[in-house]
């Protein structure tokens, strides 16, 4: 029997997130969709989806023997939003506030951030002068080593998703982002070039129709996504 054709995942929730969310069974991810498309071809692949939320780049090379370890024929880079984005408090307590553990220290940053400081968000982006959770710089530094990591480890082909355009909602919640945004793809772009990385273009979708968010994908942004990484892969 032929093996699958393997496919890793690397990314953070908006490899996940379906925005708005759909009543089952429409809730689908561009993994679960890729998937589909395949099976309609009669084409059998195995897709490890190993997306978390928050993720930043360096979290990813600070583990990255758990992604060498699928030994797939594809890796999907889908990173670069959590690092980017403008943020209106330090990583170390968006941690704390976003964590499910027990504790008082917990409460009291998940009451303080959702009750306080998440309606003054634009404020306090410009009072931390709209300051990335992971520079330009460390983010490149970064970045450059999980692509050449995995190409080295694993001979894989690389396909890289490009962060989706800052809408009107980022740009007034997380202001300064949408340059930035602009500035970290063309980071990613530029490395997935001089390796030889697949590189997927979605300046054509709209963020009322395809990521509603300014982040997460829709139904129709996953579905689109899901044909464009179909034709980079070859079985």
């Amino acid at each position: 029997m032929l093996s699958k054709t393997k496919i890793t995942i690397i990314g953070n929730s908006v490899s996940l997130r379906v925005r708005p969310p759909q009543k089952h069974p429409n809730n689908k991810n561009y993994s679960t969709l890729l998937q589909e498309l395949f099976l309609e071809k009669e084409k059998d692949i195995l897709i490890i989806n190993k997306a978390i939320g928050a993720t930043t780049v360096y979290n990813i090379v600070t583990k990255l023997d758990e992604y060498i370890n699928t030994f797939p024929e594809y890796f999907i880079i889908n990173l670069g939003v959590v690092d980017a984005s403008s943020r209106e408090i330090p990583l170390w307590f968006f941690r704390l506030a976003n964590s499910n553990r027990d504790g008082f220290i917990y409460l009291i940053s998940r009451m303080l951030y959702r009750i306080v400081l998440i309606k003054i968000r634009p404020l306090l982006v410009r009072l931390r002068f709209k300051k990335s959770w992971v520079s330009e710089k460390k983010f490149k530094k970064n970045f450059k080593f999980l692509i050449e990591s995995l190409l080295k480890e694993t001979n894989a082909k690389i396909i890289i998703i490009p962060i989706n355009k800052a809408n009107s909602r980022i740009k007034k919640e997380l202001p300064g982002s949408d340059k930035k945004y602009e500035r970290y793809n063309k980071i990613m772009q530029d490395i997935a070039f001089e390796n030889a990385c697949a590189f997927i273009n979605l300046s054509e979708l709209n963020d009322k129709e395809h990521f509603p968010d300014g982040i997460h994908f829709s139904l129709e942004g996953h579905k689109i996504l899901a044909k464009k990484i179909s034709k980079e892969i070859s079985l």
